[in-house]
């Protein structure tokens, strides 16, 4: 079974930028983003559908499901 892997930002974005905004804190956004980003594997039987899908725009629910 093939595998879909994703990463997910769940930090605030509102420091993020204010950490990039100066150039000397550049370093310190780059570990704030690090340490608040996940990975998430998911294992799908028809991974080549799932991102032609995404790609088009034509998830739902419904055909996520399926």
């Amino acid at each position: 079974m093939a595998k879909i892997v994703r990463h997910e930002f769940l930090g605030n974005w509102i420091v993020f930028w204010l950490l990039c905004i100066f150039f000397f804190l550049i370093p310190f956004a780059f570990l704030y983003w690090m340490n608040y980003s996940i990975r998430i594997e998911e294992d799908m039987d028809d991974p080549e559908r799932f991102v032609a899908a995404y790609r088009a725009g034509q998830l739902t629910n419904k055909s996520i499901d399926e």
